[in-house]
């Protein structure tokens, strides 16, 4: 959204195998005690985008990086709850943020369009994904809005808002994309039914800040030569 006609390639960052240590709980075991890791199970992670990406007909990259729920050291989990994860990076995540931008650069030759998380909600993986484009540096980057986490002042500081309109066929490609993700929506909203509530309430919502049905809304720098 806010690229269209434009060839677009989705950069999955986190989707890789499990690290060594503690296994993720199964894609068919919520009710383990750690049920909430079986949301980054990669299998899962995998399936949902192919079949999202698909929808949309958009070319897809995975690069392979452990979510932050199945990371470890020394055979235990780095984030040892939920909460964890949208707290300070664990100090062993402290190269993580290179070693993705060092992954990004060569897909993201002159002239392309980067579009990157604003780490809304400071989920410890958007936090060092964001990092990792900001050291990519590459000119008229775009930011992003991390749904559903809450938008603060400090995400966008030195930033400029801009929309986008979209056409109900958009957003009904858009929605049906979105869907795929089953996981997400069942912990995050219950089902389907109230991911989609939530979808249509945040592009309206755009929409009326730019006084049109529907919108997109993202952040970039004034000074487009400016990452």
């Amino acid at each position: 959204m806010g690229l269209a006609g434009a060839p677009v390639t989705v950069v999955t960052v986190f989707d890789g195998p499990s690290a060594p240590g503690p296994s993720a709980p199964g894609p068919s075991a919520p009710g383990a005690p750690d049920g909430w890791r079986r949301v980054a199970h990669p299998a899962v992670r995998r399936r949902e985008d192919r079949a999202a990406l698909g929808e949309l007909g958009v070319g897809h990259i995975s690069l392979g990086f452990t979510d932050a729920a199945l990371r470890t050291t020394d055979g235990r989990h780095r984030y040892r709850s939920a909460p964890r994860v949208f707290a300070a990076p664990h100090p062993d995540d402290g190269d993580l943020p290179r070693a993705i931008r060092d992954a990004l650069r060569p897909l993201c030759p002159p002239g392309a369009r980067v579009h990157g998380p604003l780490a809304a909600g400071r989920h410890v993986d958007h936090v060092v994904s964001r990092a990792a484009v900001a050291q990519l540096a590459a000119p008229g980057t775009t930011w992003y809005e991390d749904f559903p986490y809450p938008l603060r002042g400090r995400d966008h500081d030195g930033l400029a808002v801009r929309r986008s309109p979209l056409t109900d066929t958009e957003v009904e490609r858009w929605l049906a994309a979105a869907l795929h993700y089953t996981s997400q929506a069942e912990v995050l909203f219950g089902g389907a039914d109230g991911l989609r509530r939530a979808l249509l309430a945040r592009v309206r919502a755009h929409g009326a800040e730019a006084g049109t049905p529907y919108a997109d809304r993202y952040w970039l720098r004034v000074d487009p030569d400016i990452p």
